[in-house]
């Protein structure tokens, strides 16, 4: 029964709502979960913002201005909308439920984003870079877009604002051991953040400008160009 007592924590609970018990739950396997989580997170978010302002102009036909004030208004409504997920969380859903909404919202948004850039519907006809009479996205095709990027935003607002917290929750503050090993996790959060964020702005970059690179080359030098024919009518 000791032993028992020992392994319930008194003012923490599970996620059906009972004494949390330390066999079955909290520690370095959740806590490890949700640093992924993070860094999933993070180059999902950073590899749309910082490719946006290229798609937009470069697909979208928008002009730099207007492509730069979507990504500003983009990145700032993402981190002003961790105001509304501490309050769902802090007042209603708590940590866990609020992280699996909006993971849910954000993936939602993800999709759909991935679906317009498939879609040649919900994109304007493409056209040269040196042509200036390049077709603008009509009002739905951007309206389709928002709807997508501010779900994202929404999803992170809602992710950020409690998986830290949620973190901190895997460990026991009143244990010296396990509040060791919380400070051990803010470190490892932090430091997964930022590999997430630098991976997104390096790697993920490289391999748009590499496949957009591939694109020109591949259109700029068709199949049977003209000096292939002109080599084969030589042979007659």
């Amino acid at each position: 029964m000791d032993e028992k007592m020992s392994l319930t924590v008194g003012d923490a609970v599970d996620y059906n709502g009972l004494a949390a018990d330390r066999s079955k739950t909290g520690g370095w396997v959740p806590a490890a979960l949700i640093l992924g989580i993070e860094i999933c997170e993070r180059l999902s978010t950073m590899g749309i913002a910082v490719n946006l302002v290229t798609y937009l102009g470069g697909v979208m036909h928008l002009p730099s201005s207007t492509s730069a004030n979507i990504v500003t208004d983009f990145m700032g409504t993402c981190f002003l909308l961790c105001l509304l997920g501490g309050f769902l969380a802090d007042s209603f859903l708590g940590r866990y439920k609020t992280i699996a909404v909006f993971a849910v919202v954000q993936t939602l948004g993800t999709g759909m984003l991935a679906t317009i850039t498939a879609l040649p519907e919900l994109r304007p006809p493409p056209c040269h870079a040196r042509d200036t009479n390049c077709k603008e996205a009509n009002g739905f095709q951007i309206a389709i877009l928002y709807l997508a990027l501010y779900l994202i935003a929404l999803g992170t607002g809602g992710l950020k604002s409690s998986v830290s917290g949620f973190g901190t929750d895997q460990f026991d503050e009143k244990d010296e051991k396990e509040k060791a090993q919380m400070a051990y996790f803010f470190n490892r959060f932090f430091f997964f953040i930022s590999i997430g964020t630098l991976t997104a702005v390096t790697v993920l970059v490289y391999i748009q400008v590499i496949s957009v690179l591939l694109a020109f080359v591949a259109k700029s030098r068709p199949f049977g160009s003209e000096t292939d024919f002109s080599s084969r009518e030589s042979d007659y």
